[in-house]
């Protein structure tokens, strides 16, 4: 890396902040927050460095984002010339056009808000299924979009996955990402076809000749929240006669509720990606974003 190079982090992601900047071989910073009793936060940042790589998901986005505006202008104060946000959940990137009217296109705006911000972008599994790249999010800014797939196969290939094992995703939206883990394992990959017709109410159909009888079946997908689309997506391999139910989820923002339903429910304990921190972390981001770090300072 540059000199005068460091990862900034933030309370609630220091240890994956830290991972980052060991991967780096940079040093890492984790910034001070206070709330004022009305809400307002306070970022202090008191180590300027000439490039700050800032990382911080954006789950629960709203309080983040307005902290991430007021670290990028002390940093920018503090003389730091190349700003990169390195955020493995972006926020907003759903609402990536007018569904119903007077409605906004979230994606654009918060990615115009951020765009004045930072220099360049660092994500995991944006939702990105109807925009052509990230670059088109971030508008004249280098970023780059990751899959999540490479961390999940290490763990399969780690656990010897059975040959015969099946990599289901529960939508068309998540078939590059079922391609992506199949492939490399040499596994049979199929997609289902999701309806949703509310944020917990969804029907998940898999293809009525998917050869999953007798066979071990991994749902992946790239968010799991409230966990419906995973549940349904379960109970359609378990009726063409899958024989276990393994889950992975790139981002986790499920609660303790869900995860408890995804055990009596015999879905075991769903693992994720850890650019969320949560409970169901088990799977290291770190080598995957310095490696695209590196890949976007060159």
């Amino acid at each position: 890396m540059a000199p005068h190079t460091g990862v900034y982090g933030f309370p609630e992601s220091a240890a994956q902040a830290q991972a980052l900047a060991q991967a780096l071989g940079v040093p890492c910073h984790i910034a001070e927050l206070h709330r004022f009793p009305d809400g307002e936060s306070l970022v202090r940042l008191p180590q300027p460095m000439g490039r700050a790589i800032v990382y911080r998901s954006l789950d629960q986005p709203n309080d983040k984002l307005v902290e991430l505006t007021l670290a990028a202008s002390v940093l920018r104060r503090q003389g730091a010339t190349d700003l990169c946000l390195v955020a493995p959940y972006m926020a907003y990137m759903r609402q990536d056009m007018v569904f119903k009217p007077g409605e906004p296109v979230s994606q654009t705006v918060i990615g115009d808000w951020l765009g004045r911000c930072f220099d360049r972008f660092v994500c995991v599994e944006p939702h990105l299924h109807r925009t052509p790249s990230l670059d088109a999010v971030f508008v004249g800014r280098p970023a780059a979009a990751l899959s999540g797939a490479g961390p999940i196969v290490e763990r399969l290939r780690a656990d010897a996955v059975p040959a015969d094992a099946v990599i289901i995703g529960p939508d068309e939206e998540s078939a590059p990402l079922v391609e992506a883990i199949a492939g490399p394992l040499g596994l049979t990959g199929i997609v289902g076809r999701k309806e949703r017709r509310g944020d917990r109410d969804v029907t998940v159909s898999l293809p009525a000749d998917a050869p999953l009888a007798g066979r071990p079946a991994v749902i992946v997908d790239d968010v799991i929240s409230s966990g419906e689309t995973i549940f349904s997506c379960g109970y359609a391999a378990r009726r063409l006669g899958a024989a276990s139910l393994r889950v992975f989820g790139v981002h986790a923002l499920f609660n303790q509720t869900v995860a408890d339903r995804f055990k009596t429910e015999g879905f075991g304990a769903p693992l994720s990606c850890d650019g969320v921190p949560h409970p169901s972390n088990a799977l290291p981001l770190a080598p995957l974003l310095a490696k695209a770090i590196h890949g976007l300072s060159e």
